[in-house]
């Protein structure tokens, strides 16, 4: 496997500006789902300094990379192609084939359970979560809460709201989710309580504002145990509640 060539370009759609962008705390947050140990981006540029070892984003996200056992190396690479690939299908698709991948690449657009969003994938977060949780990092568990509900919501938009693609927001993602369900329940004559849907907005608005508020990410500010374990069974509820309608 030429981790090399998939790193270059892997750089290439994390290096450019906007959606695809990764800057250092989600590069380094995008490791830690892989591997706790990493420590946060400050920390560990402050680290990089003490040994003489070169701060540019492509030398320490290379040697961050390339650290890691190569079973990690790929599954990190397809958290990023599952987050922003979609947004730069050739370069993706280049990846994917250098990964002996290339037939993978239309089953996540068309299979979602099978590939991206399973109990697993789920399990995943959760477990990460519970860690950061119990290593008393609440912070951390705020930033992998939204980083679990922003692939989700992706992924569900790609596979069942694909003109809503464009959104990058997760309050108006997690409206559309909402409404397409609604409509769903209601062209089936299934009957349901409005609070349940309504819910999927209310706490996706409330991980929004504590990761803003609080998370290793953003303000730096300090978060409380009870919000971190609320959010997290939250977060556990409402994506056990959509992988029903996927």
């Amino acid at each position: 496997m030429n981790w090399v060539a998939i790193f270059n370009r892997l750089f290439e759609i994390i290096n450019t500006q906007g959606d695809t962008y990764y800057g250092g705390t989600r590069f380094l947050n995008t490791i830690r789902e892989v591997n706790y140990a990493v420590p946060n981006y400050q920390t560990y540029i402050d680290q990089r300094r003490e040994q003489n070892k070169s701060t540019s984003r492509r030398d320490y996200y290379f040697d961050l990379f390339m650290e890691q056992p190569e079973q990690d190396r790929r599954q990190i690479t397809d958290s990023i192609l599952d987050t922003v690939g979609h947004l730069q299908p050739d370069k993706t698709e280049s990846i994917r084939q250098l990964l002996g991948q290339a037939q993978q690449v239309q089953a996540h657009q068309v299979a979602i359970p099978q590939d991206l969003w399973n109990a697993d994938r789920l399990t995943e977060y959760l477990e990460g979560m519970d860690n950061a949780i119990t290593e008393g990092n609440y912070e951390y568990t705020l930033t992998l809460a939204y980083t679990c509900l922003e692939g989700f919501y992706k992924s569900f938009i790609r596979e069942k709201i694909p003109a809503q693609i464009a959104l990058t927001e997760l309050t108006p993602m997690s409206v559309q989710i909402r409404n397409f369900i609604k409509v769903q329940l209601n062209a089936n004559g299934i009957a349901y309580p409005e609070q349940v849907l309504t819910l999927i907005s209310t706490v996706t608005n409330a991980v929004c504002n504590a990761r803003n508020d609080f998370s290793d990410s953003h303000s730096g500010n300090r978060a409380e145990k009870w919000v971190a374990v609320y959010l997290r069974d939250n977060v556990n509820s409402i994506v056990k509640m959509l992988l029903n309608f996927i």
